[in-house]
């Protein structure tokens, strides 16, 4: 089929408008291998496995050009794709780059651009690895709303939050929904007194309720997290600034120079840096003692679950549920990238519910829940 009749079948793009498109996370990555869509203008005659060579080899991973180059072959299919042996390097390597730029002195091109390859590349490698990863999937479903951030389900319904103008959502067992707009929030935990905090990694403050009226607890800073320990609220800002919030006592600093996200189990905060590769913070309450650990293969976590076995991390780079044991030696995953049944794209949100595991998949607003393993 010539190129003519492929963008007759095909949504057809140019290699401008795919390379030059506006940096929104909410519409960069809209398409995917696999997808109808053709890119025409190929600018260079080479392979993507050519492309992918020389860019490995070449001890500079932030060409941009190349970057996008390799991302249209594997768009357009390239045949070279089932020859070359190292896409799970690439992948690691742009995971390297991605997480290398998100600071406020990165480069959000090279970030984005990187992010992408990544997606693509793991569309190439998770197609090899067994069906079995996905046979505890007991149900998925689609989430309202576009680009969701953090889910929570509890007794008497379940909460999740989205990029949408109205960004707070709570559904009711009865099937009632209620929608309210708090900032840009990016978290959403439950308290000790049944209220619910929703947090931001973009806007200062956060916001307690129950679905009634909102409290706005005000801060100059982004709070990512608050919780209940000993009788006092908590809570913790995108700085690494852990307060009580009653006082406003500075309970302590630093624990990372930037949060993402964070979760407190049990006395012990756990805190993710996405710009710390292969790495998760966490900080006890009763010690105030930091320690870092090591997640790999696990390259950019984005969500936790601290339970009595062990600890369930999700990454952004790969589409899998990866299991921990109590001294964070990894056991096994389940799951993988893609868009099948038992697939993730851009892991977000991990909870544990009555033995059940729910994941939130960013890029598509999945809901995958599967069987504790």
């Amino acid at each position: 089929m010539n190129k003519e009749s492929m963008c007759e079948t095909q949504l057809c793009i140019s290699y401008t408008d795919f390379v030059d498109g506006a940096q929104n996370s909410l519409t960069w990555y809209d398409i995917m291998p696999g997808d109808a869509v053709q890119i025409s203008g190929d600018p260079d005659p080479r392979t993507a496995a050519q492309v992918a060579a020389e860019l490995l080899s070449s001890g500079n991973l932030e060409q941009e050009e190349q970057i996008d180059l390799i991302a249209l072959k594997i768009m357009n299919g390239c045949a070279s794709i089932p020859e070359f042996e190292n896409w799970a390097e690439l992948a690691f390597r742009m995971s390297e780059v991605m997480s290398n730029h998100l600071t406020p002195s990165g480069k959000r091109s090279i970030r984005m651009r990187a992010q992408r390859l990544n997606f693509y590349l793991q569309m190439i490698i998770d197609r090899d690895l067994p069906a079995s990863l996905t046979e505890g999937v007991v149900a998925e479903t689609i989430l309202k709303g576009n680009k969701p951030w953090d889910y929570m389900q509890c007794a008497d319904g379940f909460w999740w939050v989205t990029s949408d103008d109205k960004n707070v959502h709570y559904r009711a067992n009865d099937g009632t929904e209620q929608h309210w707009r708090l900032g840009l929030p990016t978290q959403i935990d439950i308290q000790h007194d049944g209220r619910v905090a929703v947090g931001s990694f973009y806007t200062p403050g956060a916001w307690l309720g129950d679905g009634g009226e909102w409290e706005f607890l005000e801060h100059e800073q982004p709070v990512i997290l608050v919780f209940a320990y000993k009788g006092k609220t908590f809570f913790l800002d995108y700085t690494g600034k852990l307060w009580e919030e009653e006082s406003r006592r500075l309970v302590a600093q630093d624990i990372v120079p930037q949060v993402h996200f964070a979760r407190y189990f049990d006395g012990v905060i756990y805190v993710i840096d996405n710009n710390k590769f292969g790495c998760v913070t966490s900080f006890s309450l009763d010690t105030e003692r930091v320690e870092h650990h090591s997640v790999l293969p696990v390259l950019v976590c984005n969500d936790l679950v601290a339970c009595e076995s062990g600890f369930y991390l999700i990454d952004k780079q790969q589409g899998s549920v990866f299991k921990f044991d109590t001294n964070w030696n990894y056991k096994e995953r389940m799951l993988r990238f893609g868009v099948e049944r038992g697939c993730l794209q851009d892991p977000v949100a991990l909870r544990l519910y009555d033995d059940h595991l729910y994941v939130v998949s960013w890029l598509t607003a999945h809901l995958t829940e599967l069987k504790k393993f």
